[in-house]
């Protein structure tokens, strides 16, 4: 070969190149083998053996097959619009779309369902999903659970479709903490196994569909309640924040719902969010209690805004529903959850109206919206007397500086006496400390000694 080019000039040989385009040649040719395997995948998850001529599906499902990431967001939506039952069926074994969906913003989210409940379909039974509709929540229920932009009747829907897998998960969990318990109190833990046993009976109310769930999040400790029902008549939107240690477990028990099911119950047209989506401060991966320990999170201006944002997040998709666009829209936060609700004012989010339950207080660029009522309603509990002890270096309250809604004019306060209030004195027994605490648990519930506080809220709400 050399002697060959020495004689002729112009015939040159570079065996690298060669190798190069051998192997270049062998990885498109392994590429396009594996890009035709998954075409037959999606033939044989839509109902067919691989062959071609057994079954039909669109143009945009063999993209999606072969190049999920080639199609854009408009034009995935686009797709999904008009995509047939084999094309649907077969979206569950392919990567990549949820997450282009999860990408768009909740008024595209909002537009495109809304557009398939033009008739192009027919509905599919009483919950007046179309039957494309219903095929995709089905396919990916725990994706469209919490997409924002969602409809809420459809979050709550998707998430009816997830339950038995999210009870298979808590019974598996159950399961090993009950074998636990056989081995010994040392690698057992009875409050997570009691905490495990209340998820397994309250993930069975939403597979019936007796708890609408418009968020689910085990690993996250995410967990949104809807209460009511959504729709022409729907007047009074509620975000009710709960405060500081709350858990799942205080869900699954019910203790957290009590002021957002008594509102429900007595205003007509009202439909209500219970809110807690990521861990809240001093929460315990378990049903172990508070932990004390972290009490500070409750004052961490990091966290407040962080979580304001997400819960800015929450409402922007929220009102994607037409259903609840309209509607007047109250925030309401239990200690620290109206350091939540006033830090998504922060973050752009707007109310009506924002009523603070004994509640904790505001970031320093927080600034009373003009078109916004603000109510405090409180007992002398153990947030207030703790307001009211000074910070030796700043000389404010140790309590967000003294940013509180107690202290606040914009607030219109609404004090009461609790039921042992005349019990206290100097506050330096354990029995006082006790009874600040029952206080401060008070405002945020149904308890007969708290009728007059409920009876407040009722008229914040409805004037």
């Amino acid at each position: 070969m050399s002697e060959f080019e020495d004689k002729c000039s112009w015939a040159h040989s570079n065996l690298d190149a060669v190798r190069g385009g051998l192997r270049r040649f062998l990885e498109d040719n392994h590429q396009d083998a594996t890009r035709l395997s998954d075409v037959a995948s999606t033939f044989r998850a839509a109902g067919g053996s691989g062959d071609v001529g057994q079954v039909t599906v669109s143009n945009g499902l063999l993209v999606l097959a072969t190049v999920p990431t080639s199609l854009s967001g408009v034009a995935l939506l686009s797709y999904l619009s008009t995509a047939t039952e084999a094309d649907v069926k077969a979206l569950a074994t392919m990567p990549g779309w949820q997450q282009t969906l999860q990408g768009l913003d909740a008024s595209k989210i909002g537009t495109w369902w809304a557009g398939m409940n033009t008739g192009a379909h027919p509905v599919a039974d009483e919950s007046g999903f179309t039957q494309v509709q219903e095929l995709l929540l089905a396919t990916a229920p725990a994706m469209f659970g919490a997409l924002d932009g969602m409809p809420a009747l459809a979050r709550v829907r998707a998430n009816q479709l997830n339950a038995p897998s999210l009870l298979r998960a808590a019974e598996k969990n159950l399961e090993t903490a009950r074998k636990l318990s056989g081995i010994g109190q040392a690698h057992h833990d009875p409050n997570r196994t009691k905490m495990l046993q209340n998820e397994v009976a309250y993930l069975k109310q939403v597979e019936a569909g007796d708890v609408q769930l418009y968020l689910y999040d085990r690993g996250r400790s995410g967990i949104v309640e809807m209460i009511g029902t959504p729709g022409p008549d729907t007047r009074h939107v509620i975000t009710y924040v709960p405060g500081t240690f709350t858990g799942m477990n205080i869900f699954y028990e019910g203790g957290v719902q009590q002021v957002a099911n008594y509102l429900s119950s007595q205003v007509s047209g009202t439909v209500a969010f219970v809110y807690k989506d990521g861990r809240l401060p001093g929460e315990e991966d378990n049903a172990g209690g508070p932990n004390l320990g972290r009490i500070g999170e409750a004052n961490d201006e990091n966290l407040a805004r962080t979580s304001g944002q997400q819960l800015a997040r929450f409402e922007t998709g929220m009102r994607t529903d037409p259903y609840l666009n309209g509607a007047e829209q109250t925030g309401i936060g239990h200690s620290w959850g109206l350091a939540n609700v006033t830090s998504s004012e922060v973050a752009g989010a707007r109310y009506d109206k924002v009523v603070s339950l004994a509640g904790a207080g505001m970031l320093p660029d927080w600034k009373p919206q003009p078109t916004t009522e603000y109510s405090n309603l409180y007992y002398y509990d153990l947030l207030v007397h703790g307001q009211g002890i000074p910070n030796l270096i700043t000389n404010k309250g140790v309590v967000w500086d003294g940013n509180n809604p107690i202290h606040r004019d914009e607030f219109e306060q609404h004090y009461y006496r609790g039921p042992h209030d005349d019990q206290l004195g100097a506050i330096n027994t354990v029995e006082e400390g006790n009874i600040l605490m029952e206080n401060h648990n008070l405002i945020a519930s149904t308890n007969n000694d708290n009728e007059k506080a409920l009876e407040d809220m009722l008229e914040i709400v409805t004037r």
